[in-house]
């Protein structure tokens, strides 16, 4: 049986963490880039790379962070891997490209746009940080089906060769100025309990310590997260 070791919900002008408020912003009109820089400055941490990412890449990489806090950086993680889901693709970057070539008399191609034209960059700045070298994938659907998550990052977990995942839905609706992030840290290693709490044993570099409920990687339990704490 695969589980869920902790969960990141990330919606405008709030952040939860294992079904407890970790950040929340007050701030109105909700603004999507300032609400990324406060939750940046809120984990406390010093990575320029950030400010150059695009929307969709700042909010995967913020969940990341939250979930993957306390982890070796620098330890290789082979046998982790990164599977993420959206609606959108990576639209807000597409068009921002778009921009830089639609007209003849200004035509002026940007690389820092275009590095951002594929969904699946966000995987890669996560991996990239985290030393991840194990699967990565991102699929675009038409919605949040709770089924085809759970049966995807099962299957990686079963068969894919590795013993732990990032996985879950991010995704940026510009137009809308909406984020709905939500990612899990998911495993199919066995638990062991010790100080009040489920610690999972993870692979090396890789650190996750869940009190309470077990919540087990199901579509259930997915859709019942996912749904918990939706605006």
């Amino acid at each position: 049986m695969n589980f869920i070791v902790s969960s990141c919900r990330i919606v405008p002008g709030c952040v939860w963490l294992n079904r407890e408020v970790y950040f929340e912003s007050t701030r109105e009109p909700f603004d999507m880039n300032s609400f990324f820089s406060s939750v940046y400055e809120h984990i406390g941490i010093d990575y320029r790379r950030f400010y150059k990412m695009d929307a969709l890449s700042k909010l995967g990489f913020l969940a990341s962070e939250i979930l993957l806090a306390g982890s070796d950086r620098e330890q290789p993680k082979p046998d982790t891997g990164i599977i993420l889901f959206n609606k959108n693709s990576s639209l807000e970057a597409d068009m921002n490209y778009q921009k830089t070539i639609q007209h003849k008399d200004d035509f002026f191609p940007s690389p820092t746009e275009f590095v951002y034209t594929l969904p699946n960059i966000v995987a890669g700045e996560i991996a990239i940080r985290n030393k991840i070298y194990g699967e990565t994938a991102f699929y675009v659907l038409r919605r949040f089906y709770s089924d085809t998550i759970n049966d995807v990052i099962d299957d990686a977990l079963h068969v894919g060769g590795i013993k732990c995942a990032l996985g879950g839905w991010i995704n940026v609706d510009i137009p809308k100025n909406a984020v709905d992030g939500f990612m899990m840290l998911c495993a199919s290693m066995p638990l062991k309990f010790a100080n009040n709490g489920f610690t999972p044993c993870l692979p090396a570099g890789l650190k996750g310590v869940r009190t309470g409920n077990i919540d087990f990687l199901t579509y259930s339990d997915i859709i019942d997260l996912y749904r918990n704490f939706k605006i």
